[in-house]
């Protein structure tokens, strides 16, 4: 009996490149996914009529601009490590 909610930061990657690389980030409610944003999309999309007007004050509001950096700070940093550790070991 309760609820969970999480949320998670994907960086899907072809290769190092920063043209081939894709920051998203989902938030989820009892395994249901209500909102996400994509860096290929650039703004934030709803699921769920919940996530639907959620989505659209977050577009309109500094979260958008900071969401679009991740993929610059969490992706485009990490991607190339990965990259190498994971295909040197394989």
């Amino acid at each position: 009996d309760g609820f969970l909610h999480f949320r998670t930061g994907t960086c899907l990657f072809n290769s190092t490149k920063a043209d081939d690389i894709a920051y998203i980030e989902s938030y989820y409610l009892n395994k249901l996914k209500i909102i996400s944003f994509d860096s290929r999309v650039g703004k934030f999309v709803g699921y769920t009529e919940f996530g639907v007007s959620n989505a659209k004050r977050l577009n309109e509001g500094p979260e958008v601009t900071r969401r679009r950096t991740e993929k610059e700070r969490y992706c485009v940093n990490n991607v190339g490590l990965d990259y190498r550790t994971g295909l040197a070991k394989s």
